[in-house]
């Protein structure tokens, strides 16, 4: 049985940038594959101004969405 170490633990750390702009096998990126209830948690989570704030705003707009009003129905 193969032990999850602290440094692995920190290594593939969900809910990061880097973790929500990776590419995943299909060929999209993580954050297109992600539910808006998922992605409004992790952004009230974010600082403001934050890589990750500005990622789900982009995604937002990008899909057609105004990002105040997509983040705050699906907030919880």
């Amino acid at each position: 049985m193969k032990k999850t170490t602290k440094k692995n633990a920190t290594k593939t750390k969900p809910e990061t940038y880097e973790w929500l702009m990776a590419t995943m096998r299909g060929g999209r990126k993580r954050i297109e594959n992600l539910g808006w209830k998922r992605l409004a948690k992790m952004y009230y989570a974010a600082k403001p101004g934050s890589a990750i704030r500005k990622a789900i705003n982009a995604e937002a707009r990008s899909c057609g969405y105004t990002p105040s009003t997509i983040l705050s129905i699906h907030a919880e």
